[in-house]
């Protein structure tokens, strides 16, 4: 009985042994593994669609590839051991059944409504007769309100009179308060500035706080270096640029001598002083470890000094 359950045991142990293997594996793949990015851009003005840009981003060995295309509709493509499982721009078939029912309500729909015209038709007639003879009883109470209003209108006119004595003392209250509004306002308006005043140093004094020099410290590297791994480490181009004038061609091509240094390996221009034109093509490859971007932000989130520093940035100066 001790052996059979020893090897239960050790059966067990193995299995879980290579679950953990498994999922240690699987957690190395995804934090240092790259996800690769590709961007390629084309323009030539005598094709069809003049601009063409493609975006793939690729992990694993082309396992997993996501393509942005224009002109065309993008779509997200997943694909394992090079077989494609998912691909956006083709419905599934739970959506294709979906839309057969759908079909199928609206033609029944359609059979009722059409049978509902027929009714409203005869309905719509009957209420138009009796629109009729409301019309001839409301012209004969307009008649009465008019005469109403023609004596109200009198009445109004010997109000009018006494009311002109009354708002000429309205008129100098008003003018007593606009001129208490005033000043009240002109009163905010420097309590306001002496406020703004009093933020501005007090935020000028926390960047020269040593706090501030620590969390820098620390922080900038990592942010910088995150920066870093994000751009692109491949950028090729071959560019035809004409203005159409001579004169300003060569002040491109001036531009692009002052820059050769750090252009010179990568993009390639071909003048032309003919014709205005721009054309060319540029391709641009980098990629992202999720390695670079959980370290940095540990060490962002965990850093002491720059908590106490977004504790001092949310409050105000006194």
């Amino acid at each position: 009985m001790i052996s059979i359950l020893l090897t239960i045991l050790k059966i067990l142990g193995l299995l879980l042994l290579s679950v953990l293997g498994i999922l240690l594996v699987l957690i190395l793949l995804v934090l240092f593994v790259p996800v690769r990015y590709r961007i390629v851009l084309h323009r030539k003005e005598t094709e069809k669609a003049p601009v063409t840009a493609k975006v793939s981003i690729t992990w694993l060995l082309h396992m997993v590839s996501a393509v942005f295309s224009y002109p065309e509709e993008a779509y997200v493509k997943i694909k394992l051991f090079f077989i494609t499982v998912f691909r956006s721009d083709q419905p599934p078939k739970e959506k294709i059944k979906k839309e057969k029912k759908q079909k199928e309500k609206t033609q029944k729909k359609s059979h009722k409504t059409e049978e509902g015209t027929k009714n409203e038709k005869i309905n719509a007639s009957r209420q138009e007769e009796k629109r009729d003879a409301d019309k001839e009883n409301d012209k004969e109470e307009q008649s009465k309100t008019e005469q109403e209003e023609d004596k109200k209108e009198q009445k109004e006119n010997s109000d009018n009179t006494g009311e002109d004595k009354e708002s000429k003392k309205d008129f100098f209250k008003k003018l007593l308060s606009i001129l208490k509004n005033i000043k009240y306002t002109i009163t905010k308006i420097c309590d306001k500035i002496k406020h703004i005043v009093n933020n501005i140093r007090y935020y000028i004094d926390i960047l020269k706080s040593d706090t501030f020099r620590m969390a820098w410290s620390v922080c900038s590297p990592q942010v910088f270096g995150l920066l870093k791994s994000i751009l692109p480490n491949k950028i090729q181009g071959k560019l035809r640029i004409g203005t159409g004038d001579p004169a300003s061609t060569g002040q491109v091509l001036a531009v692009y001598g002052i820059l050769y240094p750090l252009l010179g390996n990568h993009i390639e221009i071909i003048p032309d002083f003919e014709q205005q034109i721009v054309e060319g093509d540029l391709l641009i490859k980098g990629k992202i470890t999720f390695f670079r971007l959980v370290k940095t932000a540990w060490i962002v989130y965990f850093n002491k000094d720059l908590r106490q520093l977004i504790k001092l940035f949310k409050r105000e100066a006194a």
